[in-house]
């Protein structure tokens, strides 16, 4: 940890964070080429269709067990209370910077906690869709409703990377132009205390026993 920084994320969480991130990106590029003709250029970036068709499902499997460690390492920390529901009734003044009218954040703020329970929505429906066009056999017992089933579901994923895709921009953008510092703590666990004391005052004073 730098000098003058404090503690944010460990190791272990970090690991999760990017594997979750990147395996999700490597499925919505390559989801993107699937999905248009015009497009499939993407599939070049990993070695050619054929390549990225094979590769695409297991990293569904990939993407499937970091979120089920998302879960695990942040679903307690991630509960909305009252506070959470207080800031996100501010959270237009948080986006323009007027920090007076903003209340005091924990460690994740309500945005944060309804990013990563929404992200969690969409990452299980994604794995849960993705099934059965990785493995329509499976579904044969289904007869008459086989086409069905199996449409549904390749809607029902296209939503879901769309959606991914839309909050993963937004995720992006907060953490590197929009609020500077914060992707800091992310790439080597720690942050400074200005950071801290500007975005979770809250958390700040609980670290520093204030």
């Amino acid at each position: 940890m730098r000098r003058g920084e404090i503690r944010r994320f460990t190791y272990v969480e970090r690991v999760v964070h990017w594997v979750a991130g990147l395996s999700f990106l490597f499925l919505l590029l390559t989801g993107l080429a699937f999905s248009h003709p015009r497009l499939f250029w993407i599939t070049t970036l990993v070695g050619g269709g054929p390549t990225a068709r094979i590769l695409h499902p297991w990293m569904g499997v990939v993407f499937g067990v970091s979120l089920v460690a998302m879960l695990a390492v942040w679903a307690r920390d991630m509960l909305v209370g009252a506070a959470d529901r207080e800031w996100l009734r501010a959270i237009r003044h948080y986006a323009v910077h007027d920090r007076e009218k903003v209340p005091a954040a924990g460690k994740y703020n309500g945005g944060q906690k309804l990013f990563f329970w929404s992200m969690g929505a969409l990452g299980v429906l994604y794995v849960v869709t993705g099934i059965p066009m990785w493995l329509p056999a499976g579904f044969l017992g289904l007869g008459p409703f086989y086409g069905t089933t199996v449409n549904l579901m390749r809607l029902l994923h296209y939503v879901a990377t769309v959606g991914g895709g839309l909050l993963l921009i937004v995720h992006v953008y907060l953490g590197t132009v929009a609020y500077p510092g914060t992707l800091g703590g992310m790439l080597h666990g720690s942050v400074t205390r200005a950071w801290a004391k500007l975005h979770h005052p809250a958390w700040d004073e609980g670290e520093s026993g204030g």
